[in-house]
Order: structure tokens, then sequence, then C-alpha cells
């Protein structure tokens, strides 16, 4: 056994083994265990990478000289509860080091006790007097919950923008400014009123011990997407939103703690064009984690995943959307079942569908079309109620399953578009029986492209043309995984 695996073979892993066994049986968690050994503790030399990419103290103090044409204050939103004082004071650290510096900071503080009030009294007091004043802290007469709490962070804020820090996590020095960048290069001016495209944006992220001493388990976000945030709360940290949509959404809702980010967020972005959504590729929040957190102990808020499954839920209600939805193996993930509408099928081979000609493909009348090659064999006795659900939703134009080779390794799980503009296939050659990164290869999300050995095509959404039959842009794909196939 190599000594990283024998490193994972701690109290921590056993006990969180044992409780994944519990839930999901013997066979899903010998593979979980497998996967789980060959994933490498810092991968590409992550450690080294983040430091390497760390602005240094000119470039930082290059950044504090741009000015800006209209500089938006983004208020940061601190619900704090009995944080240790070293950890709220690298918090505390973290914001006052940025780099932009029209920023303020919202404290709302439900402690029963004054150790929160005191460590930020005497962390402002050593900062000056102009920093001071942008420390802005309310002590609560009780503890309302998580919810409750960030509402009042919210309801002290005066930025446009409002950003969601937890009281012991950390800001990349640059991370305002990177948020601030975004917002200046979509700054839109009518006459005199200036308004901006970007309504919402998000970061990449790791995770920091409790030392602060080692990064890891970066999460390289993809763009926006709705689907993938109905399978988890991808956002996560660092999320920013304008102030004014963030109090139109109604704020935090306490029936939805542990959760209460999942369900804000889509509140705030399910009626917003995508392009008002912005990611920044870059890992500017840092996720600490130590015994208890959620970010290192799932099991220690099972509360939250349920949260998180009615967020979801009821996020479908509100769009009109027919569905259910359940837990997958892993928690905080979630499974969306679409109720199918009744609909047409023409089941051709993928032979068939490479020899057509524009007068048989403008001769198809059905409302879908089941690609699906000869060597193809079905592992989900359902695969076309599976994916006719999801295709029960207007704007999807179409859908393709996932397919494993011979060895039950994963031939296609949709692709990617590259810089170059060819099309990569995701997790190709993955253990069918892993999850992959981020357990992205099990979950439901929109890609570039699917395979055309396995693909659901809405007929209206084809335009025809010299024999070929390509997806209007305005229709999009997705990736579901439930609809599973394998070669013969």
């Amino acid at each position: 056994m190599s000594e990283s695996n024998f490193r994972k073979l701690n109290r921590e892993n056993l006990t969180k083994g044992m409780r994944y066994l519990k839930r999901n049986g013997l066979k899903n968690t010998f593979y979980k265990a497998m996967e789980r050994m060959e994933e490498k503790e810092d991968p590409a030399g992550y450690q080294d990478l983040l430091l390497k990419e760390r602005p240094t103290e000119e470039i930082l103090a290059k950044q504090r000289q741009e000015t800006y044409t209209h500089p938006y204050k983004i208020s940061i939103l601190v619900p704090a509860y009995e944080t240790e004082t070293l950890y709220l004071n690298k918090m505390l650290q973290s914001v006052v080091n940025q780099s932009y510096e029209n920023w303020e900071l919202c404290i709302a503080d439900g402690s029963a006790s004054d150790c929160v009030k005191r460590a930020v009294m005497d962390f402002a007091g050593k900062t000056g007097t102009e920093i001071a004043g942008r420390i802005r802290y309310r002590k609560l007469e009780k503890n309302g919950g998580i919810a409750v709490n960030t509402n009042a962070a919210l309801a002290m804020a005066t930025g446009e923008y409002v950003g969601l820090l937890d009281h012991d996590d950390l800001l990349e020095p640059d991370a305002l400014h990177e948020v601030m960048k975004v917002l200046s290069e979509n700054l839109c001016k009518d006459g005199n009123v200036y308004s901006n495209r970007i309504r919402a944006l998000y970061t990449d992220e790791d995770k920091v011990d409790a030392n602060g001493k080692r990064f890891f388990e970066p999460h390289y976000k993809p763009e926006f997407d709705i689907d993938l945030l109905r399978s988890n709360n991808y956002i996560c940290h660092f999320f920013v939103v304008r102030t004014e949509l963030a109090r139109k959404a109604g704020g935090f809702l306490e029936e939805y703690d542990g959760a209460q980010d999942h369900d804000f967020m889509f509140r705030c972005l399910e009626n917003i064009p995508v392009s008002a959504v912005a990611h920044i590729p870059k890992v500017l929040y840092h996720w600490r984690c130590y015994e208890d957190s959620t970010a290192l102990n799932p099991e220690s808020k099972r509360y939250a995943y349920d949260a998180g499954l009615r967020a979801v839920s009821d996020h479908l209600k509100r769009k009109g959307i027919k569905a259910r939805v359940e837990h997958t193996a892993h928690l905080g993930f979630f499974r969306v079942i679409y109720e199918p509408v009744p609909a047409t099928v023409r089941h051709l081979s993928r032979k068939q569908w490479d020899n057509m000609s524009t007068e048989e493909l403008e001769a198809i009348t059905e409302d879908y079309i089941m690609i699906l090659s000869e060597d193809l064999k079905p592992l989900s006795p359902d695969y076309l109620s599976e994916l006719s659900g999801a295709m029960s939703r207007y704007e999807v134009g179409c859908v393709g399953g996932k397919i494993y080779d011979r060895r039950f390794r994963i031939e296609s799980a949709g692709f990617s578009k590259g810089e170059n503009g060819r099309y990569l296939p995701n997790f190709k050659g993955l253990n069918g029986h892993f999850s992959g990164y981020m357990h992205r290869a099990s979950l439901q999300q929109r890609v570039d492209g699917v395979s055309l050995d396995c693909m659901l095509l809405r007929r209206s959404a084809l335009e025809i043309e010299n024999g070929k039959a390509t997806l209007a842009s305005n229709y999009i794909v997705l990736f579901d995984p439930y609809a599973e196939f394998r070669r013969k």
C-alpha cells in the first residue's frame, strides 16, 4: 500500500466509510473506497500551484491603484455564532487584505456570549479609523439560526452587491478585485444612468485545514448550469449577487436552514437570463474544514441535505416543472426525475440516422427521435422514460445517456468544447462504478454534446440542410447518467 493510501486509512475516513456502507450497501462502498484510494492527495501539485498563482504584493498594490468608472460597493455578509477568535480574526484579516477597497463587512452575531463582539471590536480597533468604519457589527437579541442571522446581515448592507462569507472561511486578497473586473467589463450606461448586465457571480473554491496551512480539494466549476445546480449546490462559495435581487428574492428562509444558500441561489437565479450570471474561474475562496464542519464530515449535518432536497423540489414547483427529487448515494447530491409528457417517438439505429437524406429527415413527423446504436445494450429498462422526462422541458433539444465500453469503462458521458473548438469526451476511460470529479460523471447536467450512438432529439429543434440535421442554437443539450448503456 502506498504511503498516501495508508494516510487515508485514518479514523475519520473509516468512520465515513462505515456510514456510507450503512446507507448504500457493500458493493457501492467497495467501489467508493477504490475510487478514494485512486485519488491523488495533491492533484497536479495543487498546493504549490495555488501559492505560485497568488498575486504578489506588487500586483496587489497595482490593483489598489486601479480606478473604475463605477466602483460598486460590495457588502460582505457574515452570520456569526460563537466563532473561535483565531478563525474569526483570520476571516476578518482576509477581508481587510482585499486589494479592491470599496467594501463593507456586515457581521450579524447571534452568539449568546460576547466572544465574537470582543474579537471584532478588538480587531477593528487595531485597523485604523477608515477601515474600522467599514466593519459593521450588530449583536442580535438571540440566535435565530443561520438564515435569520444572514438576513440581519443583509439588512445592514448598503452596497450594490452582496457577497456571502462564512464566519471561519477565507477570501484570497484579490477576490473582490476579480469580481469588480467582471462587473466593469459588463457596465452599461443609458444617459446618466449606469446598469450592469451581470446580476450574480461566483468563483472557484477549495478547502483549507483548521491550521490554515494545507489547501486541498480544489473545486473548478463550470459556467452557470441550472441543471447541475438542481443536482448539487455546486456554486456554493464565493457567491456575489445584486443586493436589489437578493432582497426581491426574499432573502434567506429559515425553513431551509442548512441549505439556505442553495434555496437562496435558486430564488435569485431561476428567473434571470443565463447571460446575467458570471463564473470567475479562479480559486478565490477557502472553505475551512475541521472535525465538525460539513465540509469535512457530511454526516454532521444530515438535516442540511434534507433541506437541500426540499430546496430543489420547491424550485421546480415554482418553475411549474413536474418532477420528484431523490437523494443519491452521495450526501448533498440529488437526482431529479422529470415527468414525461405524452409524445410520439421515431426509433432509429445509428446507421439509419447516418444515411438519411434531407427528404427522409424532413418526413419525420414524430415529436422525438430516439437514436440508438445497434451494438448498445440498455442497462436501464426505462431509459426512454428517463430521457423523455428531461425532454418535457421546452428548452431541452437533445438528451443523451451514459455509455460504457465492454470493460465497463465510461465511453461517453457527454462532451465539452475545448478552447480549439474540438469536442472532448467527459470522463472517458473512468471505471464505470466511479462517480468522477465532484461526482459529475453521475450527475444530470448541461453539456456541449452527446454521443450520436445514444440520444433523444426533439424533432422541432432540428435544422435540416443538405442531409444534415443540427440542433438549433436556442436549445440546450443534457447528459443524463440514469439512462445507461453498454457495448455488446
